[in-house]
This record gives C-alpha cells, sequence and structure tokens, in this order.
C-alpha cells in the first residue's frame, strides 16, 4: 500500500497546517499531553484474538495571542494479529479533506482534531477539525448526528473515540443571559465508516444490506456516488427556563449511510450506493427533580431510505421519520447510578415490502456501582429490541489506579435473532481487557 496515496495530498496539507499552528510564535509553550490505552479482545465462542489496538493520542494546545488558543490532536492506533483492520480499507467515505494517512492491517494514523477557538464578533467561534455533540441520549443516537460515525467496532466503543471529526466552522452567540444560538458551516463531505468485509463487525442484516449472493443473474456493483461539492449547515438555540435545559435544533444535511438501489439492467442487477440529503428538526429538554433526571429527545428528519424487498422504486422506499428517546436517571441510592432510556422510530409513509418495521422501539437499562471512594466501578448494560427480539448485554469492571493509569476489564455480548441489527452480531461476543495512562 503506497503510504500517501494522492487522495490523501489534501488530508496532509492539514496536517502541516496543524504543524505551522504549533511552530507559530505562541504566549508561552505549548500544552501536551499523551494517553496510551492498550485493550485486547478474545472471541467467547473460540478464544481467538479480535483486537489487539494500542492507541497513541497527543493534546497539544496553547495561545496565539490573548485571544486565539489552538488544538491539534494526531492519533496513532497500532494494530498487531487484529480482526478489526485490513491491507486495503474501503474509504470512499471520506472527503479529499479528511481521512487518516495511514490506513492497513497494522493500524491508522490520523489527524483526530485541529482548530482554533476565538472569541470575536461578540461570539465564540471554533473553526477546524473538530467534534460537535447535540443531544444527551447513551448507546444509541437522535440527534447526535452532527458528526459521522467509525462502526469498525459496530456500537461498542465510545461515542466519543468513535465520532469522526469533521472540518467545520462552529460559532455561538448569547441571545440573552439565559440562551445560546449555535451556528454550524460544515464544508466536508465525510460520512460514516463501515466495518470492512471479512472483519467481525461487517454489516450482513437484510435491514442494512440486501442479500444479493444468490441472485439468479449476475450483480453489478457500482462506485459509490458522492455530492459534489455538499456544504451541511445546522443551528441550536438553547434555553434554560424555569429549571429546564431545552434545545431546538436544525441540521440540513446527508445521511451518513449510503442509500443502496438496486435496479434490473440489461439481465442483470445493478447496484448504486448513494448518499442521500435529508433535514432534521429536533428538541431536547432535560431537567432534574430530587434525585430524578429526566432527559427527552425528539427528532424528525424530512427523508430517510429504507430497502424493500422488491425493486419497485429502485428497491428503495422514501419516507419522513420520526425519531425520539425518553430517559430517566435515578442517583438516590449512595455511590448507585440508574438509567432507563425508551428509543422509538416511526415511518411515516410505510411500504408493506419495506423490510424494517414500521415503528421500532428500542429499550436500554444501566446499573453502576462506584465502590473505594469512587475509584472502582462495576457497570451493567442491556439492549433489547423489540424488532427482532435482539440486542445486547455489556458487564464492565473499571478501576482508577492512579490519578494516571486506568485499567479496566469486561464481556461483550450479543444476542438473538441473527438477520437482526443485534443479532447479527451473535458470534462476535467477546471479552475484552485494558489499560490506559496519561502522560
Amino acid at each position: 500500500m503506497t503510504l500517501f496515496p494522492a487522495r490523501n495530498l489534501m488530508r496532509c496539507v492539514w496536517l502541516g497546517v496543524g504543524a505551522a499552528v504549533i511552530a507559530a510564535p505562541a504566549l508561552g509553550a505549548p500544552r501536551v499531553t499523551t494517553v496510551l490505552e492498550t485493550e485486547l479482545a478474545a472471541a467467547l465462542t473460540d478464544s481467538g484474538l479480535q483486537k489487539n489496538d494500542t492507541l497513541i493520542k497527543t493534546e497539544i494546545s496553547g495561545q496565539l495571542n490573548s485571544a486565539v488558543q489552538y488544538t491539534v490532536i494526531p492519533k496513532l492506533v497500532l494494530a498487531v494479529n487484529s480482526d478489526l483492520y485490513i491491507d486495503d480499507p474501503q474509504e470512499a467515505n471520506y472527503s479529499s479533506v479528511n481521512g487518516p494517512l495511514v490506513a492497513n492491517e497494522k493500524g491508522v494514523l490520523e489527524l483526530a482534531e485541529a482548530y482554533l477557538d476565538v472569541a470575536a464578533w461578540n461570539g465564540y467561534w471554533r473553526v477546524g477539525k473538530q467534534q460537535v455533540v447535540w443531544g444527551q441520549a447513551d448507546g444509541l443516537k437522535v440527534l447526535d448526528v452532527v458528526n459521522p460515525q467509525d462502526y469498525r467496532e459496530f456500537n461498542l466503543d465510545t461515542f466519543e473515540d468513535s465520532r469522526i471529526a469533521l472540518w467545520t466552522v462552529n460559532a455561538e452567540f448569547n441571545v440573552s443571559d439565559d440562551a445560546t444560538l449555535q451556528l454550524l458551516l460544515i464544508p466536508d463531505a465525510t460520512y460514516s465508516k463501515l466495518a470492512d468485509a471479512g472483519t467481525p463487525y461487517y454489516v450482513t442484516s437484510s435491514k442494512y444490506r440486501p442479500a444479493l449472493g444468490a441472485a439468479p443473474v449476475p450483480v453489478v456493483v457500482q462506485a459509490v456516488q458522492r455530492p459534489h461539492h455538499a456544504v451541511e449547515f445546522g443551528a441550536r438555540y438553547r434555553l434554560f427556563y424555569g429549571g429546564w435545559d431545552l434545545t431546538l435544533n436544525y441540521l440540513n444535511h446527508y445521511q451518513d449511510l449510503p442509500v443502496i438501489y438496486r435496479r434490473l439492467e440489461a439481465g442483470a442487477i445493478e447496484v448504486s450506493p448513494e448518499y442521500e440529503p435529508t433535514r432534521l428538526y429536533g428538541t431536547t429538554a432535560t431537567n432534574a427533580f430530587g434525585d430524578w433526571v429526566v432527559r427527552m429527545e425528539a427528532g424528525y428528519s424530512t427523508a430517510s431510505y429504507q430497502l424493500r424487498d422488491s425493486f419497485d422504486a429502485d428497491g428503495i422506499a422514501e419516507t419522513a421519520e420520526f425519531s425520539s428517546v425518553l430517559g430517566l436517571d435515578y442517583r438516590g441510592f449512595t455511590d448507585w447510578f440508574l438509567s432507563y432510556q425508551w428509543f422509538q422510530s416511526t415511518l411515516s409513509n410505510y411500504q408493506q415490502d419495506v423490510v424494517r418495521d414500521r415503528m421500532r422501539q428500542q429499550h436500554t437499562f444501566l446499573l453502576r456501582r462506584s465502590l473505594l471512594n469512587e475509584t472502582l466501578e462495576l457497570e451493567g448494560f442491556v439492549l433489547y429490541s423489540d424488532e427482532d427480539k435482539d440486542g445486547q448485554v455489556r458487564f464492565k469492571v473499571d478501576y482508577q489506579v492512579t490519578d494516571t493509569l486506568r485499567v479496566w476489564s469486561g464481556v461483550d455480548v450479543f444476542y438473538g435473532n441473527q438477520d437482526g441489527q443485534f443479532g447479527q452480531f451473535d458470534d462476535t461476543d467477546r471479552w475484552v481487557m485494558g489499560f490506559e495512562a496519561g502522560f
């Protein structure tokens, strides 16, 4: 594999910009912190090694002048006999200014984030490669869709580590003492990264990938069609009123997963993946009532694209989608944290040959116990989806040995229908252990 192929030229340019920022005259020496993390994962079915990754992430930050701060975060993942990486990964999801500098079976080298923080024009500006977090749901997403996601480990990685940072202009203004307005401009047409074929979390469910292997005619798969010069933009109005934390959200964007069109052409099935636009309108509300915290989140997408069992309309049904989550958190017991979430997704213009249900409901339960002055944490997480009677269970033990050293161990188990969103990974159950050290 070529170390720096032509399509990575712009990525190298942006890395050079980050280096130039660090080298520029600044107020004092830059602050440098490094995290070293190693995680091993062994399959429970055959005890084979699924993951053996070492992550090295360095954050370099400082001030260029009294009004401008900079942050640059390069990240290196070293993989040894890991099933999560292949020699020639598919990277059609990345724009020319994003994506890893190097990616192969030995790991990934990338500029994770690089941005400037500026106070100017009566607002606070963050300009550069960054993450933008909307909503407060855990485990599943409703409004947290500004950044695409790396699904190399499906949903087992944390949101912070699995989000793909985008080059963004992010400005926030104080509208009043209790309200702010956030505006986003995203000229980076980068989308979610799916697991590559042959890796443990490669998607096989018919809800997301049509089964074409048994087709009686030849199948021709076209290269994914990307939008040209796509620019996304969004806004969030946030208000604190009567104890409630309220937001109104809007995002004009492209769906982060390609729509898989299928057409019968000249005795063959032509498969044409394509990224399609949609608009998201959303709202959130959060409040605390004694030991209880109530979280509500809702989103309306003007267009979602659902796979059909037939070739009608090129095998895709276009429909609006309403999604929501209601969360209840309880901290009434000393050193205990309990959380329940109810997610639902409903398609407004449902066709009988759509492969998913019109209404999908999912439930999550989280139980966390802190011990030894909150240095030891025991956690259990259960997810259940009523569409295919499938889900996942996670158990984890996390111990903060010192201020700079943390170790953990646990198991990740999927169950249910093997054509379900979660049950498709029933054979990937694993035991994990790892440590994280800060410098």
